[in-house]
């Protein structure tokens, strides 16, 4: 998968999210695409739709798994990096679930992220 590629698969998955893509994603600037996820995200984190989480990260996997180095670089330094701010959303146990929802790449990334970060 290319970086032209993710947003129409973001379209598909979460239709939410349509508007926003065709705004801030132009010429497949797949940074964008994975801000517009993540901000996403922490929306439903912030309405504690847990599944709806749940789902942001199976696409963000996916998108990770399926993409070139682009599309993974993206996912990682974008997506997975806004995880830290996501932490501040909710509360220790709420947190707890969302972490144990993730796919487990992206856990993976996630504590790399932290060990190399010092936190």
């Amino acid at each position: 998968m290319n970086n032209y590629e993710v947003p129409a698969i973001m379209e598909d998955e979460l239709p939410a999210i349509k508007e926003e893509l065709k705004e801030k994603c132009f010429l497949g600037n797949v940074n964008a695409a994975m801000l517009v996820l993540a901000r996403y995200t922490r929306k439903m984190i912030n309405l504690h739709d847990l599944p709806a989480v749940a789902k942001c990260m199976r696409l963000a996997d996916k998108i990770y798994s399926k993409g070139n180095t682009i599309v993974k670089n993206a996912v990682e330094n974008v997506f997975v990096y806004s995880f830290s701010g996501l932490r501040n959303c909710c509360d220790q146990q709420e947190w707890s679930k969302v972490q144990s929802g993730m796919p487990m790449t992206l856990y993976s990334l996630y504590v790399k992220q932290i060990y190399r970060s010092g936190l």
